[in-house]
């Protein structure tokens, strides 16, 4: 069993918030097939289903030739306008270049949007007993400068101390000045705070890179975390567990 060495020391713990705490709801298809019937350009789920795998590697591709997309709200909105196009391009082939574009801008202005996301069912009650409990709580996020008002929706705000949004600190992960600035504003030491998220090369790196402990949060089981050098988690709950903390709900 993966233990911290001193869970009692713990003073601040900072979250991601992608697939961490918010997922899209139902589902990217969903949200993509709903936006495109409102237009009346019906979309195949199958289809989708089909090109996200394509469209998931052109995002990564535009974000390993540009390290800095998440720390500029106008680089975030071009990369994702590319990402719903390059998505829906083979799906709507009948559209002209100019509709195809308006639909793939319609659709990455819903994603702005709270209503666009719904919380996993852990991370309120987790939330809860940890504030209670008076431990400083942050968000370290790449994000757009929208996320503030999608924080807000999902009553999230009342829990944490402060949110560093890459697009408002002009920072972005793996960058250790990101997580340097969350320290600052939380004023806490690296060696009593942990962080949580979803991705190893962001936020694992990251985190350690700034000298703060990385807790991985792999909520679909995809790791065999006896192959990573980081402690694993497959649901907040789990943070308890390492924290040692007694009262965890029923789950």
């Amino acid at each position: 069993m993966q233990t911290l060495s001193q869970p009692q020391a713990i003073q601040a713990v900072f979250f991601d918030v992608g697939y961490t705490m918010l997922a899209p709801h139902p589902s990217v298809e969903d949200v993509v097939m709903t936006v495109c019937a409102e237009r009346g350009t019906p979309v195949d789920r199958s289809c989708l289903e089909r090109r996200m795998p394509h469209a998931e590697a052109t995002l990564r591709g535009m974000v390993r030739n540009n390290p800095w997309t998440w720390s500029e709200d106008s680089a975030i909105e071009m990369v994702w306008r590319a990402y719903f196009t390059d998505l829906l391009r083979h799906c709507l082939s009948k559209l002209s270049g100019k509709e195809l574009a308006a639909c793939a801008e319609a659709v990455r202005v819903v994603f702005e949007q709270a209503s666009s996301y719904a919380l996993f069912p852990d991370v309120l009650p987790v939330l809860d007993i940890l504030y209670k409990r008076g431990v400083t709580l942050g968000i370290i996020s790449d994000w757009g400068i929208s996320l503030g008002l999608i924080l807000r929706h999902h009553d999230l705000i009342q829990y944490f101390n402060f949110a560093v949004i890459s697009a408002a600190v002009r920072l972005s992960k793996p960058d250790p000045e990101l997580f340097q600035t969350a320290l600052r504003r939380a004023d806490a030491i690296a060696d009593y705070t942990l962080h949580i998220g979803d991705s190893y090369p962001l936020d694992v790196l990251g985190a350690r890179a700034a000298g703060i402990p990385p807790i991985l949060l792999d909520r679909a089981g995809i790791y065999d975390p006896q192959q990573l050098d980081c402690i694993t988690i497959q649901s907040l709950y789990g943070l308890l567990d390492l924290l040692q903390i007694g009262d965890i709900p029923a789950h």
